[in-house]
């Protein structure tokens, strides 16, 4: 039995994911409310038996410093390299075996990892000496053929297995069959063929079928449930002279005032309600209630961190927004791109995926007088794996 339970953790992630087709490495994509990367690392920041995460990426990488794991304690960046072995290796190689006797590497696209699962397998690691390390496999589902020459073979799936990560070694072991691949010039996928080539035992254990991996941009849809909710929030307040009023989050400079109890943001208060409806949830009226003095003045980026906080509890993102703003004043046409930058940034959202629509009465009513404004939304949610 390995005594010391402590393991390192390493996560490759100098790629590019050119097979992604994005204008940026796919670790970098946002799923739910954190990029692929943060759901990776993420998973092993709060594990008590993980002392380190070493995050291998490329020494010209312009978006790890923005990641929200970024200042944590058990966090260390290293240059990764040309191949996945070089950046295991260089991040391997910081270690001192005899204080972390364990390290374990994850592929930063699998962002479903389940912690019981990774503690499992590490379980397995410690009870055995006579293995060097453990792997993750799981069976062919699909029918298989290989390819020979022009021709595509049948073969039995049978004798196929899929790898996964996370795999775990002795740091030694691996620090030694590492630099035996990257002196040889061997390209290897993965770093369980790494140990095999360097004559080191390690042994296959069940994997997790939801420990999906992002390789194309379309396995994020293929990792999401085929669970969509839609949801309305209507919101009407008065106008009054002032000095600006907020939209959206927006601050727009007019001489008018909007009367509320709190900083009347129309669009966030109609938008809370509709994400909160499609959730299932109760109205802003249920967290925010207007009668208590708390809430006087309070700020609509608390509302709509409320549900989206909400929201992250059920395991559901919004999907797409669409709003109607109804007013003889102020002008919205000029704010509207502003807007929705601001909007996909408080929902974790593409632009594209929010319509902001501006409209009026004709005169007629109260708004149309020019002394109220009405904001309809609708929003439509997806549930994550």
């Amino acid at each position: 039995m390995h005594h010391n339970s402590k393991v390192a953790v390493i996560i490759p992630a100098a790629g590019k994911g050119v097979r992604f087709g994005a204008d940026k490495p796919k670790q970098y994509s946002v799923l739910g409310e954190q990029t692929i990367l943060e759901r990776s690392v993420n998973i092993f920041l709060n594990i008590p038996e993980v002392l380190r995460v070493i995050i291998a990426v490329d020494q010209d990488d312009e978006f790890i410093h923005s990641q929200s794991f970024i200042a944590h304690p058990k966090i260390t960046i290293v240059n990764g390299g040309s191949s996945r072995s070089t950046s295991v290796f260089n991040a391997v190689k910081i270690l001192e075996a005899r204080d972390i006797p364990a390290v374990a590497i994850h592929d930063a696209s699998r962002p479903w990892l389940q912690p019981n699962h990774f503690l499992d397998l590490l379980r397995q690691f410690h009870a055995h000496n006579e293995w060097d390390g453990v792997y993750p496999a799981i069976e062919m589902i699909d029918s298989i053929r290989e390819k020979r020459n022009d021709e595509l073979v049948p073969v039995n799936r049978e004798n196929f297995m899929q790898i996964q990560t996370p795999q775990i070694f002795n740091t030694n072991a691996l620090q030694i069959a590492l630099k035996k691949v990257i002196d040889s010039g061997m390209n290897l996928t993965d770093e369980t063929q790494a140990m095999e080539n360097a004559g080191y035992r390690v042994k296959a254990m069940q994997g997790d079928r939801s420990n999906l991996k992002v390789t194309y941009s379309h396995d994020l849809n293929a990792a999401k449930n085929i669970d969509y909710r839609i949801g309305r929030g209507i919101d009407f307040h008065k106008l009054l002279p002032g000095s600006g009023i907020t939209l959206g989050g927006l601050s727009i400079v007019c001489d008018l005032a909007i009367v509320a109890h709190s900083d009347g943001d129309i669009v966030l208060h109609a938008l809370a309600d509709a994400l909160l409806g499609a959730g299932g949830l109760n109205d802003i009226g249920f967290y925010f209630p207007d009668t208590d003095s708390q809430n006087k003045g309070l700020s609509s980026l608390i509302i709509i961190k409320k549900a989206m906080g909400l929201l992250a509890q059920k395991n559901l993102q919004p999907s797409n927004v669409d709003l109607v703003i109804i007013c003889e004043q102020p002008k919205i046409s000029p704010h509207v791109n502003a807007m929705k930058a601001r909007l996909a940034s408080l929902l974790t959202m593409e632009t594209g995926d929010i319509s902001i629509k501006a409209t009026t009465t004709e005169g007629m009513g109260i708004i149309g007088q020019g002394n109220g404004i009405a904001v309809y939304a609708i929003a439509s949610l997806k549930k994550l794996i």
